[in-house]
């Protein structure tokens, strides 16, 4: 019985430390970091300019403080989410992005 035990609380701590991968795949590239305005004034708020020449942007979701700053080059990766960036742009909407790794 002990053993039992001891095998059904190995075997739930292996199934529930399991993650889930995104089914969104991961898209890797360098971006400057910009400040396109509050939100709250129908701005975009901090955005990644991936494409400089035609503005092409990406919204994250967890832009980390620390990486808060005008111009700032940086590699990033991230998944897109489901979460629609709402602004007052053309629909339909664009999809927000989640930071997977990010680094200066």
């Amino acid at each position: 019985m002990k053993k039992m035990i001891i095998t059904l609380l190995v075997a739930t701590t292996f199934l529930t430390a399991c993650k889930k991968e995104s089914s969104q795949p991961r898209e890797c590239r360098t971006a400057t970091i910009e400040n396109w305005g509050d939100p709250a004034a129908d701005g975009l708020g901090w955005v990644l300019v991936i494409d400089p020449a035609t503005r092409a942007f990406e919204s994250p979701d967890n832009l980390d403080a620390s990486y808060k700053v005008t111009g700032l080059q940086v590699n990033v990766c991230y998944v897109k989410t489901d979460e629609d960036l709402v602004c007052y742009c053309a629909q339909p909407f664009k999809k927000r992005v989640h930071i997977a790794n990010i680094s200066k």
